[in-house]
């Protein structure tokens, strides 16, 4: 459904709930042109590390996808501009963002895939050691 959260899967990592990985997207369109990823309070670290955003089936126009968020003091940040014919999809792997973020369609009809993953850490655990140095070669 356009503008809606979908979650494909859930992976626990094995050092027992210290982080939670979710897979992530949502769809912007002319009828839902934005959406915004948010976390309740939980006193857990979040992050969202996006991977692509592409076009759907969409006329040849082009399409302007934008961030907000507090960082950006009411100003959307462009982060990708797609055209079907030159530019359908984009790899933007290693862009985190913290939430709440709004994810904006500025220019263009749509639909467009956004996704990443959400991550969920929680800093409060301990961590002996011996713990420290096999998850830093992971």
């Amino acid at each position: 459904m356009p503008g809606e959260l979908f979650s494909l899967s859930s992976i626990r990592s094995e050092a027992a709930a210290r982080q939670v990985c979710e897979i992530w997207g949502c769809e912007l369109s002319s009828s839902c042109q934005k959406f915004t990823f948010e976390v309740e309070d939980d006193h857990l670290a979040h992050f969202l590390g996006l991977w692509t955003i592409c076009l759907g089936d969409t006329e040849d126009e082009i399409h302007v996808i934008a961030v907000e968020n507090e960082h950006t003091r009411g100003q959307p940040v462009t982060i990708a501009t797609l055209q079907p014919s030159l530019l359908p999809m984009i790899n933007i792997h290693g862009l985190e963002v913290a939430p709440p973020v709004t994810f904006l369609l500025t220019s263009g009809s749509g639909p467009v895939y956004i996704s990443g993953q959400h991550v969920t850490l929680d800093d409060n655990l301990y961590f002996s050691e011996e713990e420290d140095c096999q998850l830093s070669f992971l």
